[in-house]
């Protein structure tokens, strides 16, 4: 499986380590194997619910696992093995990707939206943004196309009002950082923060 999330919560669904692929659709078949539940639309795995992972993992994450290591996803990946069901490919970025708002225009159709270019280093991306404090010249972080947000929600091309948007800009509360303000706008990095980094990689 190249397209997935992971994410545990102990002490909200137990002792069971989610995999998703697809989270908007519903299985329409589901097979058991032992610790493992996975889930098809018709022949498309889905979903898969490992139970009882702390057997064999010790996780201390709290939701979504944003960047699981390659020791994690081998572990992972025995288990499928051993289920006869599809493995995960290791994932060497998390999709949040370190941007720069190069330029911000007021959206024609919205009176606090605006209409962003921001260069994430392999290319530069069409973005609607409705956070108060966004301005041009920032250091910024982008959710992707692609990502899985902390919520479970896939970043896909979207239109607002109009205008195409290729991405999310990303506040503190959304990207889950510990003492994030009860405050809407988007986290603003220092002006050294590298243009097409991993966010996720040095924090």
């Amino acid at each position: 499986m190249k397209d997935y999330a992971i994410f545990y919560n102990y002490h909200t669904i137990g002792d069971v380590l989610l995999i998703i692929s697809d989270l908007e659709t519903k299985p329409n078949r589901v097979i058991k194997n032992g610790d493992v539940t996975s889930l098809y639309l018709d022949d498309k795995l889905i979903g898969i619910n490992i139970f009882n992972i702390s057997n064999v993992l010790k996780i201390k994450s709290n939701g979504l696992i944003v960047l699981p290591l390659q020791k994690m996803i081998d572990v992972i990946n025995n288990i499928l093995i051993n289920a006869n069901v599809e493995t995960l490919e290791y994932k060497k970025e998390s999709g949040f990707k370190v941007g720069k708002v190069l330029t911000c225009e007021e959206h024609p159709d919205s009176d606090h939206m605006h209409v962003l270019t921001v260069d994430i280093g392999s290319e530069v991306l069409d973005i609607v943004c409705g956070a108060p404090n966004v301005k041009e010249g920032q250091k910024v972080v982008v959710a992707t196309l692609g990502t899985t947000m902390f919520d479970g929600k896939k970043i896909v091309p979207s239109s607002l009002r109009g205008i195409k948007s290729n991405g999310m800009l990303c506040s503190p509360r959304e990207l889950h950082l510990e003492g994030a303000p009860n405050v809407r706008g988007i986290l603003v990095l220092d002006d050294d923060a590298i243009i097409g980094e991993d966010f996720f990689k040095n924090n």
